[in-house]
């Protein structure tokens, strides 16, 4: 085994909660790499595991089943260990505080992701939050360990290195091509809701371009609806190699309330979001806040005509989509990895 020291990652990922926490551990591992760590994976199925995995994780162990957060934490202790792990990433939201406490006995450094729709209790070491809606004053409250670092906010959003792309359109441009995308795992309709929703209204110059990932189980559907009703005017893209080429040649995004917000964000794109998920509803209402989206709502109530009418009104309104860019590029620099990593890496005293 070699002597560098080892960073372990315990991940969740499925076709119901998508592929985003291994997308962001992704990320995360390449950046502590190149900062001369090893990085092991553990959860995941193998099925999940990419041609990119193997240069960035020296070990892929999955965990098929979550038992319990004791049981679940004893095994990751021992792959730890196993491993010459001392610091540890959980981008898990299934980590609760008795999962934490055997972490904690371990005398493991950790930096854990969490769902900010639950009140979690934390031993952590450090807590991160990408969201403008998180802060320290909500959350202090809920530390069991006074050393905890609060990571919160955009500046610490972890996106894939191409991300802000290096050539961005001006602000505020005629609005030629929609981005459409749900995350990497179940739309659940929300696709085809808003292709019903703009195709009718939208100017028949305006192109859709969906991006899809492989594990959604509605992507066969999306396409047979594309080929009958859409014409040239939309296109399905399933995982694109080129994700920031796509993001950044489009216009307006509409989106599930995800990491994909912040890739928007980076690019200047001005957004319409949903919330496919509870966790994601404080997101999406702080990224209207801030002035760079607009809240659609829950998935549930979403309507065709709601969209519809949300839609239309960005489009004509070329200096509120100009503003809605500034405040996204403002807040997401893409360099949320590097931070991140400087905190994890900080000597701290067990």
């Amino acid at each position: 085994m070699s002597g560098e020291p080892s960073v372990i990652f315990r991940c969740d990922v499925s076709p119901k909660i998508g592929i985003g926490h291994l997308m962001r551990s992704r990320t995360f591992a390449a950046e502590l790499r190149r900062a001369g760590q090893r990085c092991v994976m553990v959860g995941p199925s193998v099925d999940y595991r990419s041609d990119v995995d193997a240069a960035l994780f020296d070990a892929w162990i999955p965990v098929p089943e979550w038992e319990s957060g004791e049981s679940d934490a004893e095994t990751f202790v021992s792959l730890a260990r196993a491993h010459g792990a001392r610091r540890a990433v959980i981008d898990d939201y299934r980590a609760d505080e008795t999962f934490q406490e055997v972490l904690r006995d371990a005398g493991l450094v950790w930096m854990q992701h969490f769902d900010s729709s639950k009140p979690y209790r934390f031993w952590a070491d450090m807590i991160v939050h990408g969201s403008p809606s998180e802060t320290a004053e909500r959350w202090r409250p809920f530390l069991l360990n006074p050393d905890t670092e609060m990571l919160f906010g955009p500046a610490y959003a972890v996106l894939r290195s191409e991300f802000p792309p290096p050539h961005l359109r001006p602000n505020g441009r005629v609005v030629d091509r929609v981005l459409v995308s749900f995350g990497g795992g179940n739309d659940q309709g929300a696709v085809l809701l808003t292709l019903e929703a703009l195709l009718g209204r939208t100017a028949d110059t305006v192109r859709l371009a969906v991006m899809s990932g492989s594990r959604n189980p509605n992507n066969q559907a999306i396409q047979a609806w594309i080929d009958r009703n859409a014409g040239n005017r939309v296109t399905l893209h399933v995982e694109p190699k080129d994700i920031a080429g796509l993001f950044a040649s489009c216009d307006l995004a509409v989106l599930g309330g995800g990491i994909s917000i912040y890739e928007a964000a980076s690019c200047g794109l001005p957004m319409l979001v949903m919330a496919l998920a509870d966790n994601q509803l404080r997101q999406c209402d702080a990224w209207e806040k801030l002035g760079a989206a607009v809240f659609l709502g829950p998935r549930a109530e979403v309507t065709t005509g709601l969209l519809a009418d949300r839609a239309l009104e960005l489009i004509a309104d070329r200096e509120r989509r100009a503003s809605m860019s500034a405040a996204g590029r403002d807040a997401v620099d893409g360099r949320g990895a590097s931070r991140l990593a400087e905190h994890l890496l900080r000597e701290r005293r067990k």
